[in-house]
Formats: structure tokens, sequence, C-alpha cells
């Protein structure tokens, strides 16, 4: 049977869980609920032009 890396250290995996604590409460695990990311609602792109039809789409893929 294969032993799992440490995502944390240099190390093999010791089964201390100090992986599965959350970064903002360190007495809850984590359950994913992505409030250290900083996730969100809604995301943003810019449009730097619009194609009408697929002759301009290969003009420009040629040049």
């Amino acid at each position: 049977m294969e032993k799992q890396q440490c995502v944390l250290y240099d190390r093999e995996c010791i089964g201390c869980l100090e992986c599965q604590i959350c970064d903002l409460d360190p007495n809850k695990f984590c359950d994913n609920c992505g409030r250290c990311l900083d996730i969100k609602d809604y995301a943003t792109i810019r449009i730097d032009k619009i194609y009408s039809d697929n002759s301009q789409i290969n003009k420009k893929a040629k040049k």
C-alpha cells in the first residue's frame, strides 16, 4: 500500500488532519464554503470585438 504525500509539508501523510482545518476558524473542519477564497456571486468579462459573420472571423485568423 502506497503512502500519501502531505499537502502542507514535505513528508508522508501522518493523518494529523491539519489540511482539513478551516483557514478562517481553526475550531472547524473545512466544509468548502469558499469564504476564505473571497468568491464573488458575479463575474465580469471585457468584450473587445463582436463578429457578425464567419467571414470576419476567417479574415482575422489568417492575419
